[in-house]
């Protein structure tokens, strides 16, 4: 390029246009200060430029113009600036290309007026590091504590005997270790064998037996739902259990009452209703709404090999009685076939997974 292509500024115009782009700039970002980045950009387009201009006058159009581009330019140097640093420090581009993603978005959005807007990203970069990394420190803490947490539980499930504790985390652990369920339980564990504790109880080996049952039952159900459990039969302590077997038994009267000629005075029409065609229960499941409040599925295949599952919503007070708050039958849309090689783990917990989400696993 020519010496002649060069636009020829005077002092006085200079600080004319750097006090217009000063203003432009101040416009466009109130908080952040970018005018002396912005000015060196569109100055740099401006002198290289052979487009003629009043030497009398500053060129705003041209500066209007070529702005936005301006502004473009800088923002891009900034990302590039937070993406180099995250890059030194990790070696890791996809990070680092979030953590630069972010840093202008803050930036942007910052209310606080930033007058050293290098230093700022510098230091903000370095924050949001600091967090990363702190955040998957956490992640791994809490990673090791699921894994611990998932083997007792499988030791606790697999063993009729024992219960494991150790694994747990520390505020659920603690809060097993001051329960009377545990207390019970270390007590039985005092004594060599079944013999012996019936002999402490005058019992025979049958009911100390049942007894032994009974503890090891009532401390699983208090350990699940410390750790969150709300969908199985074992969070249910034994006289619950108890007592939801014997109300399933007179669901399943109530559905054999509802073909016989005799008055059903004691039998609630929809509770006859809900369970009408239901001559079994086949299987059923039980989910905790909140405490003392439950949702029980009952499930029976028909001699033709359809579903029929019906939903009962119940309180279970304190002295263990039941009272149903509402029930319903469930309308099936279809059935569908689990393939044989596919594994689907029961009273796992509620899941959170579709319906959809989890037909499409099986194809």
């Amino acid at each position: 390029m020519k010496e002649t292509d060069f636009v020829l500024m005077s002092e006085k115009q200079f600080d004319e246009v750097i006090r217009y782009i000063s203003e432009l700039t101040s416009q466009r970002f109130m908080h952040l200060n970018l005018s002396d980045d912005i000015a060196s950009s569109i100055l740099a387009k401006l002198i290289k430029s052979p487009a003629p201009t009043d030497p009398m006058g500053i060129p705003a159009d041209f500066i209007n113009s070529v702005f936005p581009k301006a502004v473009e330019d800088v923002f891009n140097n900034y990302h590039k600036l937070s993406f180099l640093f995250c890059l030194s420090k990790t070696q890791d581009p996809s990070l680092s290309e979030d953590i630069s993603q972010e840093i202008i978005r803050l930036l942007l959005s910052s209310k606080n007026d930033i007058d050293n807007v290098y230093a700022w990203i510098r230091q903000v970069t370095h924050n949001l590091l600091c967090k990363h990394y702190e955040y998957m420190a956490k992640e791994r803490d809490l990673y090791n504590m699921l894994c611990m947490e998932a083997s007792s539980l499988q030791n606790m499930m697999r063993s009729e005997n024992t219960v494991d504790i150790e694994g747990l985390n520390p505020q659920a652990k603690k809060e097993i270790l001051t329960s009377k369920e545990y207390h019970d339980y270390t007590a039985m564990l005092a004594f060599n064998g079944i013999r012996d504790y019936a002999a402490s109880m005058n019992v025979s080996d049958k009911v100390a037996q049942k007894r032994k049952d009974k503890v090891i039952r009532n401390l699983r159900s208090k350990i699940l739902l410390a750790i969150g459990w709300e969908a199985s039969r074992k969070i249910l302590n034994y006289n619950q259990y108890i007592a939801i077997q014997k109300f399933i038994r007179s669901l399943l009267k109530a559905g054999h009452s509802t073909g016989d000629t005799q008055p059903q005075s004691k039998i609630s029409p929809k509770l006859a209703q809900a369970m009408n065609g239901i001559e079994r229960i086949d299987d059923w499941g039980i989910t905790m709404v909140d405490n003392g409040r439950f949702r029980i599925h009952i499930f029976h295949l028909s001699q033709d090999k359809q579903p029929i599952i019906a939903t009962f919503f119940i309180l279970l007070n304190e002295k263990n009685h039941v009272s149903v708050e509402n029930c319903k039958k469930n309308e099936i849309i279809g059935a569908h076939t689990i393939p044989a090689n596919v594994q689907i783990p029961k009273e796992m917990g509620r899941s959170l997974w579709t319906y959809e989400k989890i037909i499409s696993l099986l194809k």
